[in-house]
């Protein structure tokens, strides 16, 4: 009696798993969406609906890319941890939810060291200083003279408060003494673009995607590369550590996230299928016109890229005394 007992509980117990085992196994059963957490048209966008392209066809379901911009990607990331952790729903997102808005932001609906599934990192887009044509610098050191004989009357862009550039911006400032006023543009870096080439505003450190095309035709003028090395891209543009700044370094960088407890296994096909997407020649070639350099990380790796830069950015952000107001 007490092993027909045994049997009988363990026969429930493979039947109450059955149905959860068979759901994964089938994983991707339904549409997934992948929450794009910056406007259409910049880099998060463009690496979003790369990926959803390869993804849809790897693994036979759609893959749909939906666009919630807003508090420097946290309102994208904060609807994604909402959904249940079955792989269904991903985010893609600069460097701000993963390892700078908990460490710059007053208030935070999710804790990003342990709600956050890192799946893929994807890769990097350099950041340029470039200024308005009408600002009479062509290098960083008269830049920084024109700045501080301005006496604090100069303003510049970036796409969000906590964002790469704004930080690399007050990096600046805080390594040379001069004083600029901060436009946000509520996570658009077009629109901070826009007006830097309309001369609304004089400066901004912006990703290469959205500013080569203006720098070779003239319309905006860079200043420096915010990279160890010069770029490919713009292989004239000095680097501002030999400008004069050693060590200055500030790269804008995107990922594919989750919600924390998705099974590793879906996260280990999503990351190695968005490698394989990224290594394509005719995606390298588009994303090597505008600066982009694929840089993909299994799960593993890219959690630990992650805790680097965590560390990295919450040193600059204690230095600089930077705040997202």
């Amino acid at each position: 009696m007490k092993l027909l007992r045994i049997g009988m509980a363990l026969a429930a117990a493979l039947l109450a798993f059955a149905p959860a085992a068979a759901q994964q196994q089938a994983w991707p059963n339904r549409t997934v969406r992948i929450i794009a957490t910056s406007p259409p048209g910049g880099s998060v966008d463009l690496f979003a609906r790369i990926i959803s392209e390869e993804f849809s066809k790897t693994f036979g379901q759609p893959f749909v890319v939906e666009n919630r911009p807003g508090a420097n990607g946290n309102i994208g990331v904060d609807l994604v941890l909402k959904a249940l952790p079955d792989g269904h729903m991903l985010f893609v997102a600069p460097a701000g939810p993963f390892s700078i808005n908990a460490s710059i932001m007053e208030s935070m609906t999710f804790n990003p060291q342990t709600d956050i599934a890192p799946v893929a990192m994807l890769g990097v887009s350099p950041l340029l200083l470039v200024v308005h044509p009408s600002v009479p610098a062509k290098d960083l050191k008269e830049l920084l003279g024109w700045m501080k004989a301005q006496a604090g009357n100069v303003n510049y862009a970036s796409q969000a408060v906590a964002s790469t550039g704004f930080l690399a911006m007050e990096l600046l400032k805080s390594l040379t003494g001069v004083q600029a006023t901060h436009i946000p543009y509520k996570g658009s870096a077009a629109a901070a673009t826009a007006d830097l080439l309309a001369g609304r505003v004089s400066m901004s450190f912006v990703n290469t995607s959205t500013t080569i095309p203006y720098i070779r035709t003239g319309q905006l003028r860079a200043i420096g590369v915010a990279e160890s090395k010069r770029i490919e891209s713009a292989p004239d543009v000095p680097t501002i550590a030999e400008s004069g700044l050693p060590g200055f370094e500030a790269t804008s960088w995107f990922g594919l996230g989750t919600r924390a407890g998705t099974p590793r296994e879906t996260m280990q096909r999503l990351s190695e299928v968005a490698a394989r997407a990224l290594s394509r020649p005719e995606i390298l070639a588009r994303l090597s016109k505008i600066g982009i350099e694929p840089r993909p990380m299994a799960p593993d790796q890219f959690a630990e890229f992650i805790r680097a830069e965590t560390a990295r950015w919450g040193d600059i952000i204690r230095r600089t005394g930077a705040k997202a107001n």
